[in-house]
């Protein structure tokens, strides 16, 4: 197995479990097979039962808004409501987690910020790809700050969250609500993907072994862009954008990640413009390790820190 200077942090004993017997069982990447048609859909299955398996699990459901330009599903915080809402863009490489496969993270949420949580439940990719999953983005944070009142939220405390995929578009978004003049107040950007361009030393030496692989990265990749060139593209690379103006933003990376360089290089770029960010790595973990809270408690103390620091950008 690979490793890239992970400084003297081994990987967390419950992961390095949990990724053992993975490979024991044979089980394939998260993104195998996806070449087909039939082999998304077994994907998308396979991602939502390792979710199901690996989330701590939340009891009260969602309720369902299907009356604007996207599906949304809301999460009401188990305490008393703040007033703050945040806008929430689930990962999975923009082909998987739709549904209610992100549920148990987004109720979490909720429940550490006591803000009203509204889940982006955008199309996927093959068959929808950039820029739907984009667009969807923004159109859904632009229709929730417009409705804020019909959840008794103040949409001056706009939150944004994402990991992974969905940092990539809460990115998108954060970028948007600046230009519109209302920046969000706070955006938690889980490991995310910010740069379509550049070549990071993570991709290869976190590339194999640690659940997300370099191969993953580069399948769902081709499948999100469909053919459409990122040169150029700060929609799909929101590092390359001036990031002048965006509010506080909080940049989380997993040292066995293989996107933990380019999250490392996203959080000097915010820095570079002037963002007030704040960097939180956590070298032991893995991709992905905001759904491992039901088998790690390294990955549950480090999701009740990130969300808690959400909730202080919001003024809970």
């Amino acid at each position: 197995m690979a490793s890239a200077n992970h400084g003297d942090a081994g990987l967390e004993p419950d992961l390095d479990t949990f990724l053992t017997r993975r490979r024991e069982h044979g089980e394939p990447t998260m993104f195998a097979g996806t070449d087909t048609v039939e082999g998304i859909a077994t994907a998308r299955a396979r991602y939502a039962a390792v979710m199901a398996e690996t989330a701590l699990p939340v009891e009260r459901a969602p309720e369902l808004v299907t009356e604007g330009p996207v599906p949304l599903r809301v999460h009401r915080p188990a305490s008393e409501h703040s007033g703050a809402i945040v806008v929430h863009v689930h990962g999975g490489g923009w082909v998987l987690g739709g549904g209610d496969v992100y549920d148990p993270v987004a109720q979490r949420l909720a429940d550490d910020t006591r803000a009203v949580v509204v889940a982006v439940d955008y199309r996927l990719a093959p068959e929808d790809p950039f820029p739907a999953p984009y667009d969807d983005a923004l159109a859904a944070v632009e229709w929730v700050v417009e409705h804020a009142d019909r959840w008794h939220a103040d949409p001056a405390r706009l939150g944004l969250a994402g990991d992974s995929a969905g940092a990539n578009l809460a990115a998108g978004a954060a970028l948007a609500r600046r230009d519109a003049g209302t920046p969000a107040v706070g955006t938690l950007l889980v490991y995310p993907p910010p740069d379509f361009e550049g070549r990071y030393p993570s991709i290869r030496g976190n590339g194999e072994g640690y659940f997300l692989g370099a191969a993953d990265v580069v399948a769902c990749s081709k499948l999100y862009l469909a053919g459409t060139s990122p040169t150029g593209d700060t929609r799909l690379s929101p590092m390359r954008a001036d990031l002048a103006g965006l509010g506080p933003t909080i940049v989380a990376t997993a040292g066995y990640d293989p996107l933990r360089d380019a999250g490392h290089a996203f959080a000097d770029a915010l820095t570079e413009a002037g963002v007030d960010v704040r960097r939180r790595e956590h070298p032991s973990l893995v991709h992905g390790f905001l759904g491992f809270t039901g088998i790690s408690a390294t990955c549950d103390a480090a999701v009740a820190a990130l969300n808690t620091e959400l909730a202080g950008c919001l003024g809970a």
